[in-house]
């Protein structure tokens, strides 16, 4: 919604306008979005005298409390109040938009009046996540089959809660019942780099592999139209939140950015699912100084589960 309501004060700016141009975003009045005449967005609240927080100021972010502010409206109207000033100093489009969508799901409560303090430490977390998230291709095809998988499940939201927040954990997903690693690939062949700690963990507990073949289409979907459609079958806010940032950290910026187009093939054996027990892996005696090994795997030998054991899995469910 942000990123919409963005796109359409940038388009309406008034000419010569001195002022921020924006919208009330509750009818309260307790939220707005602006713009200024570079195109940068603000993100108001309505606030009181606070002087004891102190701005932040960051590299693309910057937070102003408790400020005096004038905003123009449609219609050469003026709105003037008091309040705390979220900016973003980027003039990237995908940049901003991927801001903008955090800041929707950190702030979804439109008529609820924050508190400067709480609004100080969201900003700080986001801007946090963000100056550790990198932009590659892997990033977005890997992302694109996690996102898949969790289409895959028979209950979205339960996979969301076992999908793991950091994209070098050593699993993709931990449920109470077993762990799943998802490998993802454009080539023909199901051929993917493990390590011995993944296949062979040396714990009591079971572990799988999702394999997923996937095609660049022009049918396909990017990720963010998967990312978009997954929230739509998420009610609960603060898990929809907490799965848009996971997206986000584990995509990059180039997750509004990327024009990749993927999807499966259509006889429904673009996923397998294996156990990692039957994939085979080097000989490394537990006397031998070697750590860290390892290796690529084709898997076309390896025989999968099959469709009931394969649905258990995707059902993420307790036992």
């Amino acid at each position: 919604m942000l990123y919409e309501v963005y796109t359409q004060l940038v388009q309406k700016f008034p000419a010569n306008c001195g002022y921020l141009y924006g919208r009330a975003l509750a009818p309260n009045g307790n939220l707005w979005l602006s713009v200024d005449e570079h195109a940068r967005p603000y993100l108001l609240f309505q606030a009181g005298p606070d002087k004891q927080s102190s701005d932040i100021e960051l590299r693309s972010v910057a937070v102003e409390f408790s400020r005096q502010c004038e905003i123009a409206l449609d219609e050469a109207n003026t709105s003037a109040g008091c309040y705390t000033i979220i900016r973003l100093d980027n003039g990237d489009p995908d940049v901003i938009r991927t801001f903008l969508r955090l800041l929707e799901e950190a702030f979804y409560e439109t008529e609820r009046r924050y508190a400067n303090k709480e609004i100080g430490e969201k900003i700080l977390e986001l801007a946090d996540m963000f100056s550790k998230i990198s932009d590659s291709i892997g990033d977005v095809i890997g992302l694109w089959g996690e996102l898949y998988v969790i289409e895959s499940a028979t209950n979205v939201a339960a996979a969301v809660k076992c999908w793991c927040r950091h994209k070098n954990a050593k699993y993709d997903f931990v449920s109470e019942r077993f762990a799943l690693e998802v490998k993802s690939t454009l080539a023909a062949k199901r051929k993917h780099r493990f390590s011995m700690e993944q296949l062979r963990p040396g714990s009591d507990f079971d572990v799988y592999v999702a394999s997923l073949n996937l095609i660049d289409s022009h049918s396909g979907r990017t990720v963010s139209v998967l990312l978009d459609t997954l929230c739509q079958q998420i009610p609960d806010r603060e898990l929809r939140n907490v799965f848009v940032t996971q997206c986000i950290a584990k995509g990059g910026s180039d997750i509004y950015r990327s024009n990749l187009r993927l999807g499966v093939l259509p006889n429904q054996k673009s996923l397998s699912l294996y156990r990692a027990s039957d994939i085979p892996v080097p000989q490394v005696m537990p006397t031998d100084p070697i750590d860290n090994v390892r290796f690529d795997v084709d898997l076309s030998s390896v025989s999968p589960l099959d469709v009931s054991q394969q649905a258990l899995l995707l059902s993420f469910d307790r036992p």
